[in-house]
């Protein structure tokens, strides 16, 4: 109960039910005026007529996506989630979040470019996520 609670009456909830009714109701007065002005000559009118039905079931739908999406399951935060379980079900090794690959064969010696790889996987997952705030140095140049 209190799930259902959360999600049809928190606050962002009620914003979102608010907004729904406003753009539903405006696309209902838009239609109807639109039909008025088609009916007193206006040929445009008559697509305008069926285009704000169309935007006021558009509006419907992204609010009941919006109201029904979980947002612990969903985006960034759902494949960070997942791919948690993951390496937790499958205790692959892992680097900061980087799946570290392991090709080898026991007893045998481990491939260098495997190695090599694991290496700058480890590096990068060091620095984190490259952002605007965070970039990456120029590694290589072309020659001019």
């Amino acid at each position: 109960m209190a799930r259902v609670r959360q999600r049809w009456l928190s606050a962002r909830s009620l914003s979102l039910h608010a907004a729904a009714i406003v753009v539903v109701s405006g696309c209902a007065i838009a239609a109807w005026w639109q039909v008025n002005r088609a009916q007193d000559g206006n040929q445009l009118s008559y697509f305008y007529s069926a285009m704000w039905p169309v935007f006021g079931v558009l509006a419907v739908y992204f609010w009941w996506m919006l109201i029904h999406t979980d947002y612990d399951t969903v985006g960034l935060k759902g494949m960070r989630r997942q791919n948690r379980q993951a390496v937790q079900a499958d205790a692959t090794p892992t680097v900061g979040g980087a799946v570290l690959v392991s090709r080898a064969v026991p007893g045998s010696e481990e491939d260098p470019e495997l190695a090599a790889y694991n290496a700058r996987l480890a590096q990068l997952a060091e620095k984190g996520p490259k952002t605007w705030r965070n970039r990456d140095e120029v590694v290589v140049r072309r020659a001019q």
